[in-house]
Parts: C-alpha cells; structure tokens; sequence
C-alpha cells in the first residue's frame, strides 16, 4: 500500500502528482493560481472527439492533503464550489483528498449534482482511488516519483505479447522486450546495474536539468547481448553537449551489447511536458520489439 505520509506537509507533492496523473491520462492541465487555503488549484480540460462535434469539460481540482493527521476533509476546509468553479468557468469539480472525505463532504458534492440550479458536476477522489489509478503500467513510475519508500522495487506488467514487458523501477517507465524468451526476471540485476550507470553519468557528466531516460531494454536471447534505447534530454534553451553518436561510444564497452541514443530538447515548464510522455514510446514500438535502431 502506499503511504501519502511521505508527500510533502504543505501538499505541494499532492498537487504535482496529481497534476502529472492527470497529465499522463492525456488531458490538459494548468495552475490557476493559489487557493484561499494557500494551496494551487488546478484547472484540468478533458476533451470528448466526436465525428460531428469535438467538445470538452472544463474542471476545478482542489487537493487536501490531511495523511499527516489522518484526518477527513470536512465542509469547513472547503470554499464555496460554486463560486469557485464561477470564478473559473468550470463546469466540474473535484475533491482530491490523501485521506478520505467525511459524509457531510459526500453529502455537499451530492447535493451539487442534483440541484436542478446548476449545470455542475461535482466528485471527488480519496486515497483509495488514488493508489488505483496509480497502479498500473504507466501511472506506477508516478507512483515511484512520490513514494520512494511504499512503492519501491519492481513492477513489472505483461502486455499481450510473452515476450514484451512494461516496467518501472526507481521511477523509470520503461518497456522489455525479448527476441524470443517470455521471461525477464533472470536479467532484472543487469538493468538495475545499467539505470545506476546511468544516474552516475548523469550526476557526473551532464549539466543541471540534463538528463537520461531509459525508455526500453531489448535482450537478444539467441546471440546474446542488450540493445539499450536511452534519451538524451536537455533544456530546449539550452544546447546539447553531445550527439547522439558521441553518447553511443562513451557508453559502448566492447562487449555485445549495443546502444541507441536519442538527443531531445524538452521545457520543464510546458503544461504538456512529462519526462515519460507517450511520444517518446508508442512510434517506436517496431523498432523496440525487433531490436532495431530508431529513425534519426
């Protein structure tokens, strides 16, 4: 089970990691500023396609961070909702709580819902719904990111292939993949010592806010050796202090293992940035079950 006592007292580690939830579900997310308890509220577009018309809800997402005390969110550490969801031209709301909401709390955002006097609708999430979400192949390294401790080691999913794995690990998202085996565990040590390669090289090597991401772990169980797929991210305003290939030979070690760099610029603080974002896996997928270098 996770423990939320390991978020941050003030609640900012709540509000980040719900932000990089919802993010990773696809939706776009901004701050609209602090709250009148001092925390940030945020503001979350959900986006509905359609044939004929696209549309979209607009939410408030107001966090409560009570995991210190254990206590419940009652109606007192609430604002008023409708006001506030006024204020932001938000046609939902939602209660984020690392504990859980008292019945009188339930009872309000039930109330909001069937008043025939607002087109609101109003929920919440507690601790429970959180570590669901969170348990899964792609919200886990979320789950690693804020919970050092109860969500430490390896998880590993099986997709629909026996030869393909989603894993996370110290708050790497990344996927394995087989040329023909349908195990992985008999390697799992050889990631672990690559990833503290690659935290040494970045720690020592690289300058602050560039970094590396292992994004998958090809074994080739026929001919041995690893392919190991690795982002090179770095500031988009700042420039790059390698190519890719300069990174390949600094990693190459004469063995069988071969390397596939990719030199990226990000901003740290776009709304759409995620140090995991989808794009930087889905394209590839080809290429990351045959073991094959990506496009340059």
């Amino acid at each position: 089970m996770l423990d939320f006592t390991e978020l941050s007292k003030d609640g900012q580690d709540l509000e980040q990691m719900v932000r990089e939830l919802l993010f990773s579900l696809g939706h776009k997310i901004y701050w609209s500023g602090r709250g009148p308890d001092g925390g940030k509220d945020l503001i979350c577009v959900e986006e509905y396609k359609s044939v004929f018309k696209s549309t979209s809800k607009k939410w408030l997402i107001q966090c409560k961070h009570n995991a210190k005390s254990g206590a419940s969110v009652g109606v007192g550490d609430l604002d008023n909702i409708i006001d506030s969801c006024g204020h932001h031209e938000c046609d939902g709301y939602v209660l984020v709580t690392s504990t859980q909401p008292s019945s009188t709390v339930v009872q309000r955002l039930e109330s909001i819902n069937d008043s025939p006097r607002n087109n609101l609708t109003a929920t919440y999430w507690d601790s429970v719904e959180l570590e669901r979400m969170l348990s899964t192949p792609k919200l886990w390294a979320i789950a690693q990111r804020f919970f050092p401790t109860s969500a430490k080691g390896w998880q590993i999913y099986a997709s629909e292939r026996p030869n393909h794995w989603t894993a996370n690990f110290k708050g790497y998202y990344f996927h394995i993949t087989n040329r023909i085996g349908s195990d992985c565990d008999i390697y799992l040590d050889v990631i672990e010592n690559k990833l503290n390669d690659i935290e040494q090289y970045t720690k020592h090597e690289l300058p602050e806010n560039h970094f590396l991401r292992l994004r998958c772990v090809f074994y080739d169980d026929k001919c041995g050796g690893f392919r190991w797929y690795i982002d090179y991210m770095h500031p988009f305003e700042e420039k790059a202090i390698g190519t890719a290939e300069q990174f390949e030979e600094a990693f190459y070690e004469g063995d069988a293992d071969g390397y596939d760099f990719k030199v990226r610029d990000y901003s740290e603080h776009s709304d759409h940035y995620d140090p995991d974002h989808y794009d930087f896996y889905d394209r590839y997928m080809g290429q990351f079950m045959m073991g094959m270098f990506r496009p340059r």
